[in-house]
């Protein structure tokens, strides 16, 4: 199937789609990018948040912020990432254990 934007995909999808997220690393130190470690993590942590896509905003760069949520919290807490600094994964298997 075709989308003509990620905020269309999200809407083709269950509304409690659960998603596996990591944040990219914003950038290396230094050190960390003289000696080019190769067990460096391009994440910030190597274990994923599973969130909830709330909304998406498409912002001014083309780019767009997405607010998500926990999704095994209350719900009541909201994180906004943009796209472009993280990646995303989804599990048939991850909104099986909801």
């Amino acid at each position: 199937m075709t989308y003509n934007s990620f905020g269309d995909y999200l809407k083709s999808l269950p509304p409690d789609t659960i998603f596996r997220l990591w944040q990219y690393k914003r950038m290396f130190t230094p050190y960390e990018q003289e000696e080019k470690f190769l067990d460096e993590s391009q994440y910030v942590n190597d274990e994923c948040d599973f969130v909830k896509i709330l909304d998406t905003i498409n912002l001014p760069d083309g780019d767009l912020l997405l607010a998500t949520t926990y999704a095994y919290g209350d719900g009541k807490y909201i994180s906004y990432y943009k796209l472009s600094e993280i990646s995303l994964g989804k599990s048939e298997k991850d909104m099986e254990e909801e």
